[in-house]
């Protein structure tokens, strides 16, 4: 049975879980579900995201940015270089960005080099904005709480022979912006990318099947999530749902696919963008079944 310690080390801002663990094939891990109710707590307004601060919807500029100052704390806290990407949008008319304002924010972004040298990148993440007047617990607190898991037990791999870029994405909820600004940052950069993984939405499975949903995936990368679900018996579906962040670096070419729970199948959230999707509809052990499927698809790409 894998032996997993948990410590909780305290700095200013943030909590950070340290976890040491062996080599397993389980997906259940109470450990992991005590450290990821800490972080969705933060981010949903149950607990103070900055000292005496709570925010309970992640929505307006004041809000995203001090989720995005507490997710960089953490990222760089637990190892990974910084590497933000603030971006501006225009509204596609020098007139009108007289008098309208443009979108601005801010994408978390962090790398974690390989232990080998490489010119490959694995990237993943998922959006930290919510709707208006929700707490958007399921969507999205839980895809990036999913991604941060994984950033720390990714940094305990002696050996990678691919770099890893975490990005926490801004304003999904009003367009993909931010995403759509990242992807074509990227695309303009000339990083050798090998895939792109975006998680939206990982905490409802009502059927208790622990299943997942995998969006528009690649051949190559369907292939990779199929077989290895056969290998740790969880349900996939294939399905064709495009209206997330993994849309914006399909349409740039990138090998890519969106991750998620059993939305098109009907098994979601049935709160989502309202003022229900809360911390205390998550299902946890789903979630963290899921973080350690999705790390052992990326451990076993670098190992």
């Amino acid at each position: 049975m894998k032996q997993l310690l948990l410590k909780i080390i305290r700095y200013n801002l943030v909590l950070i879980p340290i976890l040491s663990f062996t080599q397993t094939d389980s997906v259940n891990n109470l450990d992991t579900i005590l450290i990821q109710k800490e972080i969705m707590m933060k981010l949903t307004g149950e607990k103070p995201i900055n000292e005496n601060i709570y925010i309970t919807q992640r929505a307006s500029p004041e809000e995203r940015k001090l989720t995005a100052n507490y997710l960089s704390n953490y990222l760089s806290k637990i190892g990974w270089k910084i590497e933000n990407h603030h971006y501006k949008t225009t509204n596609g008319n020098l007139f009108l960005d007289l008098f309208l304002q443009p979108m601005n924010g801010v994408n978390v972004s962090a790398i974690l080099p390989a232990t080998t040298k490489s010119k490959e990148y694995i990237l993943f993440g998922s959006h930290y904005d919510s709707e208006r007047n929700c707490p958007g617990a399921i969507d999205n607190a839980t895809g990036v709480t999913l991604s941060l898991t994984i950033a720390y037990k990714l940094m305990q791999l002696k050996t990678r022979n691919k770099n890893f870029i975490v990005v926490l994405f801004d304003q999904e909820e009003d367009g993909t912006v931010g995403s759509k600004a990242y992807a074509k940052m990227l695309k303009n950069s000339g990083k050798e990318i090998h895939s792109i993984h975006t998680i939206d939405m990982m905490g409802w499975d009502d059927d208790n099947n622990l299943g997942i949903e995998i969006e528009l995936p690649s051949p190559i990368l369907k292939n990779l999530y199929q077989r290895n679900a056969q290998k740790y018996n969880i349900p996939i579906q294939v399905t064709k749902i495009g209206s997330s962040d993994h849309q914006s670096f399909i349409d740039l070419g990138f090998n890519t696919l969106g991750i998620t729970e059993e939305y098109a199948k009907r098994d979601t959230t049935p709160y989502i963008h309202t003022n229900m999707d809360t911390y205390d509809t998550v299902n946890f052990e789903y979630l963290a079944s899921s973080t350690e499927f999705i790390f052992q698809i990326f451990r076993s790409l670098v190992q």
